[in-house]
């Protein structure tokens, strides 16, 4: 009995997960722990870092005004220096609340201490200035000089010890890493190995039948759908195979009915329609002397026109029909190709006149003679220039390129018109997909010109593309084997 694709998975994924909980506590341990360490490093030896950086800073300020102060006795001079002192306070108190650390509290201490001893001589000394009296200067300076060392040893080795103890917190975060990295690594090793086997065998047991599956979903896209699938994989894989032939086997007699309407409609509708027109042909003859009023004239041409429109239409789906019955008959001879496009050209030259658009050939000197059916070939080539001057715009140009290839004679119709977006490239060529005229979002067209374009130098044993950027226009090109 074959195990369905979910027992497949939950057996294989039981396997990891027991694994992966194995070590799971201790790698939730030393992650724990590096998120501790982490914190420490930015809550607290980044803040000392930068309140030992503030009161060196506010320190040499407060030198700076101390010494200007005693030179000049300038009142704003003395606030300023007041003003720094209060700052000194201030980011020393904070910097002791922030530190968890015995050593560095007794350090921030011992700055306080040394600081106050300079404040004490700096106000001593600022009390006789102020009072004129004599006092000893060269005393003062020199015990205010030793605490100024003082100071400025104990934030350097504030600094020292700070920059030391985020050093082994670092040191031993990397540590914590590599342990856990080595456990994850070997963990990630077994998992994958047990992996690699699970997926050995899903891919031979789902993923093969998956693949048939799919190669036949694009036989289908194409109208292909061909015989049944047969296929041995588990359960779910089995029931999509049934559900999939069943779906091939109801579009295969969908198709049917649609070809079969197609071709009776078509029928139907061509003897009918080829009676309007010789019924609007012989109404116009009859009239006396052609004699009619404009707007009869435009309902007679617009008449026609419709007429003729309606024939082509059912003409393309008879030849449709034919080509999707295997049943088109083509009759191959040596074909001169340029021949062939001088004919069009001449055709498509009133359409263009009335557009201001110029139709220029450039056939090459000793074109090969192709093997091909003169009509099919004609059809494809009305198609592809007729579109050329429909899709582009008054002014515009059209050329027809023919010259021989290694793999046959290449032709090419190229245009200036709209162009074709990048996304409808890949499906200008299917059935029923049918364009729209500039911005106007008009669409046109019956979507088989195209279609049976590509079956017909398919049919040929030839290769038709287009190539396209909107706004500038497009080339489509086949080529026929010699």
């Amino acid at each position: 009995m074959k195990l369905s694709i979910f027992s497949r998975l939950v057996i294989g994924y039981l396997a990891i997960f027991t694994l992966a909980m194995a070590v799971s506590m201790y790698t939730i341990i030393q992650l724990y722990q590096m998120e501790s360490i982490t914190r420490s490093i930015l809550a607290v030896d980044n803040r000392l870092t930068d309140y030992e950086q503030k009161l060196s800073d506010i320190f040499l300020t407060s030198l700076l005004y101390e010494k200007k102060f005693i030179i000049i006795k300038d009142k704003g001079l003395y606030n300023q220096f007041l003003q720094a002192r209060d700052d000194f306070d201030k980011n020393l108190k904070e910097a002791v609340a922030t530190s968890d650390d015995a050593e560095v509290r007794n350090m921030l201490t011992a700055i306080r201490h040394f600081y106050d001893r300079y404040q004490s001589l700096f106000q001593t000394e600022v009390q006789y200035l102020s009072s004129g009296e004599h006092y000893p200067v060269s005393r003062y300076k020199e015990e205010k000089d030793q605490a100024v060392n003082e100071i400025t040893e104990s934030l350097k080795s504030l600094r020292a010890y700070n920059r030391q103890n985020t050093y082994n917190k670092v040191k031993k975060l990397d540590g914590i890493g590599a342990t856990t990295s080595r456990v994850a690594v070997v963990t990630g090793i077994m998992a994958l190995t047990i992996g690699i086997i699970i997926s050995v065998v899903i891919t031979i047991n789902i993923t093969k039948p998956l693949s048939v599956i799919k190669r036949k979903t694009r036989e289908i896209a194409k109208g292909n759908f061909g015989n049944d699938l047969m296929l041995f994989s588990p359960p779910e894989i089995k029931e999509l195979a049934l559900a999939f032939n069943l779906m091939c086997t109801k579009l295969k007699a969908l198709d049917k009915m649609k070809s079969d309407f197609f071709s009776l409609m078509s029928h139907e509708l061509r003897t009918p329609l080829t009676t309007i027109k010789e019924g609007i042909n012989l109404l116009w003859e009859s009239l006396p002397g052609r004699e009619a009023t404009e707007k009869q004239k435009r309902l007679m041409t617009i008449v026609n026109e419709e007429c003729n429109r309606l024939i082509n239409l059912v003409n393309s789906l008879l030849d449709l029909a034919r080509m999707e019955a295997g049943m088109m008959v083509y009759n191959f001879t040596p074909v001169d190709s340029s021949h062939l496009i001088n004919r069009i050209v001449r055709e498509m030259e009133p359409l263009a006149d009335t557009k201001n658009i110029s139709i220029e050939t450039r056939l090459a000197d000793g074109l090969p003679l192709v093997k091909a059916d003169s009509d099919k070939i004609l059809e494809v080539l009305r198609n592809l220039i007729g579109n050329a001057v429909k899709f582009t715009p008054n002014g515009g140009q059209v050329q027809i390129i023919v010259q021989a290839s290694e793999k046959g004679l290449s032709v090419s119709v190229l245009d200036t018109g709209i162009g074709i977006p990048a996304e409808k490239i890949e499906t200008v060529f299917d059935k029923f997909r049918r364009a729209t005229f500039g911005d106007s979002g008009k669409i046109v067209g019956s979507g088989l010109g195209l279609y049976i374009v590509k079956q017909i130098i398919t049919d040929h044993g030839g290769k038709i593309w287009v190539e396209s950027t909107t706004g500038k226009g497009s080339v489509f090109t086949f080529v026929l084997p010699v």
